[in-house]
C-alpha cells in the first residue's frame, strides 16, 4: 500500500483489544492471524511503529514482513459493547472455521 506523503510516524500499542492509537482500536488480518491479541492478553501488551494520515484516522498502517504497508481498520466500539474478550476471541475463531470450511465451495 502506498501512502501518501501526509502521512506521519507513531507509536501505537498492541493490547488485547486491539491496536490502541490515540484511544481508539484498531485491527488487521496479519494481528488476527498472529494472534497479536490473545498474546498481548497472556503476556501483556507492546508497542508498534505505526503510519497514519491526521485528516483519515479510520486506518492506520503497519509496516509488513515484505517492506510494505497493511492497513488496519478502526474497530467499532459500539459492535463490542457487553463482549468480553473471550467472547471477542471465540468469534474470531468461529470465523476463521467458517472462512476455511467455504473455501472448498465454489
Amino acid at each position: 500500500m502506498s501512502l501518501n506523503s501526509l502521512s506521519l510516524f507513531d507509536i501505537a500499542f498492541v493490547t488485547p483489544h486491539g491496536i490502541c492509537f490515540q484511544q481508539v482500536f484498531y485491527t488487521c488480518s496479519r494481528a488476527i492471524r498472529e494472534k497479536w491479541f490473545e498474546r498481548a492478553l497472556k503476556e501483556g501488551g507492546w508497542n508498534l511503529s505505526i503510519r497514519y494520515t491526521p485528516t483519515d484516522l479510520k486506518s492506520i498502517y503497519i509496516r509488513n514482513e515484505f517492506e510494505d504497508y497493511e492497513e488496519c481498520r478502526l474497530v467499532v466500539k459500539e459492535s463490542l459493547q457487553g463482549l468480553n474478550i473471550e467472547t471477542y476471541l471465540q468469534s474470531v475463531q468461529l470465523m476463521k472455521l467458517a472462512k476455511e470450511i467455504l473455501k472448498d465451495y465454489p
